[in-house]
């Protein structure tokens, strides 16, 4: 089924750091009377957090709207019926990047401060960071409009 809308946002801030810090890392461990092995280690596990932390994936179908970071995980699903409002939002420099809870609820981003905030029908809320806002907001509510909704029990 072909998505309403998918989007892979890169973090180059994050790859850039990531970068700097492997060469610091290398640059120390040539230095006598330092623990070169963890050193090594640290440079080492570096570029696989950031293959998995340095490009965040969103996709909508006419179900689910699916956050993923890097290769498909970590992963978080919504189901469309759930989502009770949506809204364009900006998130503060404290809230960070990655995954993490906020007083706003939780928050997937990988770059930047543009966000879409959900209210869900459980009373639980996500913002999913983006550079599109706009455009992510315009297609949540599409897939809304037309999601069918579940039958409420009497």
């Amino acid at each position: 089924m072909r998505p309403l809308y998918e989007h892979t946002q890169v973090g180059w801030a994050t790859r850039l750091a990531a970068a700097v810090g492997v060469v610091a890392l290398l640059a120390m461990s040539a230095q006598p009377l330092s623990n070169s092995a963890a050193l090594l280690v640290a440079a080492a596990l570096l570029p696989i957090v950031v293959l998995v932390f340095s490009r965040l994936t969103v996709r909508i179908d006419r179900n689910q709207l699916t956050v993923a970071f890097g290769l498909g995980w970590p992963r978080r699903t919504v189901a469309v019926t759930e989502i009770a409002v949506a809204e364009v939002t900006r998130t503060t420099w404290i809230e960070g990047w990655g995954i993490r809870l906020t007083r706003r609820g939780w928050l997937w981003n990988v770059s930047g401060l543009d966000a879409v905030a959900l209210q869900l029908s459980t009373g639980k809320r996500l913002m999913v960071g983006t550079d599109e806002p706009r455009r992510l907001h315009a297609a949540i509510e599409r897939a809304r409009a037309g999601a069918v909704q579940p039958e409420r029990r009497r």
